[in-house]
């Protein structure tokens, strides 16, 4: 799948992807249901806050996503 991406995209996959690919029962779809439901679950925040606050999160962690 990462051969695919890189082959239509032009573009090395980002981490996320890999992370996502490298071992799918751990980080596929377990991490993937736990981040959406952190993300878009229920909160005090609106998705658009959280989302906000993982990118500035991102960036000081010095993260190119």
């Amino acid at each position: 799948m990462l051969g695919q991406i890189r082959e239509r995209t032009g573009r090395e996959p980002l981490g996320v992807v890999k992370t996502l690919l490298y071992r799918p029962e751990v980080f596929g779809l377990p991490f993937s249901q736990a981040l959406d439901h952190v993300m878009r679950g229920p909160s005090q925040w609106s998705a658009g806050e959280r989302e906000l606050f993982a990118a500035f999160t991102s960036l000081l962690n010095q993260c190119p996503f």
